[in-house]
C-alpha cells in the first residue's frame, strides 16, 4: 500500500532499523519500522517534507518498504521550528493510531506552509489547535451555553471545562471557572477573528487549560521552547476575565 506522509517522530528500534511515526493522508497517524539504507547512503527521513511511502502489515506496527520525497524540504528555524515541534507533539499525544483523518493532514500541511511563509506564529498555532480539537470531537463551544442558549454579546459568562459557558451575574461560583468571558469576545473567538488581541489572549489561556484537561495534566514538553508570558490581563476572583475592547 502507498500513502502520502510527513515524518512526525523518529527513534532507534533495532540494529539498522528505526521507528517512524508518520502522518498520512490515507491512514492518519501511523507507526512503522523502516530499515535504514546501507551505511554509505544512510540518511534518516527528516520532518516538514512530504514523502510517498510504501508499507505493509495489518497490525498497529507497519513495515515501511520504501520512502521517497515528493517535493523539496521546507527549512524552519527559530520560533517557526519550535512551533512546528509543538504541533508534532500535539499530534503524537492526541491522535490515535491508524484513524484516517484527512482534514488533519491538510491542517498540518497548511501550518507548515504558513510557518515557512513567515506569518505571525501565535494566530497560526491557535487556528491549528482549533482545527485539531474539531477533528478529534473535542471542539470548544463558544457560540451557545451548556444548556443550548444563544450567546448574548453584552452578557458576561463563566466557562467551565465540563459545563461550557454559563451566564454570570456577579455571584460567587460554587466551582471556580476556567475563565470569565464577555459574549462578544466569545462570538469573535467562534468566528476565528485571530487579529483581535482579546480573542488571541482568550484562545491562548483557553487552549492551554483545554489541552491540560484532555491530556489529564500530562506535560507538553515543547511548550518550553515557545515564548512564555503569564496572563497579565484583567482578573475576577483570581480568574482571567476577557472583555471586548
Amino acid at each position: 500500500m502507498r500513502a502520502a506522509a510527513y515524518v512526525i517522530h523518529t527513534r532507534p528500534f533495532q540494529d539498522s532499523k528505526i521507528l517512524l511515526d508518520v502522518l498520512t493522508l490515507e491512514q492518519g497517524l501511523m507507526r512503522g519500522v523502516w530499515r535504514l539504507p546501507k551505511k554509505e547512503a544512510r540518511v534518516i527521513p527528516g520532518p516538514f517534507l512530504c514523502y510517498e511511502i510504501e508499507y505493509s502489515g495489518r497490525s498497529d506496527l507497519k513495515t515501511i518498504k520504501s520512502i521517497e520525497s515528493v517535493k523539496a524540504a521546507l527549512s524552519l528555524e527559530g520560533l517557526p521550528l519550535y512551533a512546528a515541534l509543538y504541533a508534532h507533539e500535539l499530534l503524537e499525544k492526541l491522535l490515535p493510531l491508524n484513524l484516517p483523518l484527512p482534514d488533519v493532514f491538510s491542517l498540518y500541511q497548511w501550518l507548515i506552509d504558513s510557518l515557512h511563509s513567515g506569518l505571525p506564529i501565535a494566530p497560526l498555532l491557535r487556528r491549528f489547535e482549533v482545527g485539531l480539537f474539531s477533528e478529534l470531537g473535542v471542539a470548544i463551544n463558544m457560540v451557545s451555553t451548556g444548556r443550548g442558549e444563544v450567546i448574548e454579546a453584552n452578557q458576561m459568562y463563566q466557562f467551565h471545562y465540563k459545563f461550557g459557558l454559563r451566564p454570570y451575574h456577579g455571584e460567587i461560583p460554587k466551582q471556580p471557572p476556567m475563565l470569565f468571558v464577555e459574549g462578544q469576545v466569545a462570538l469573535n473567538y467562534h468566528a476565528g477573528k485571530w487579529t483581535d488581541k482579546q480573542v488571541l489572549s482568550l484562545a491562548k489561556e483557553l487552549h492551554r487549560h483545554w489541552l491540560d484537561s484532555i491530556l489529564n495534566g500530562k506535560a507538553i514538553e515543547s511548550r518550553r521552547l515557545l515564548p512564555q508570558q503569564p496572563f497579565q490581563g484583567e482578573r475576577h476572583l483570581g480568574v482571567p476575565m476577557f472583555r471586548a475592547l
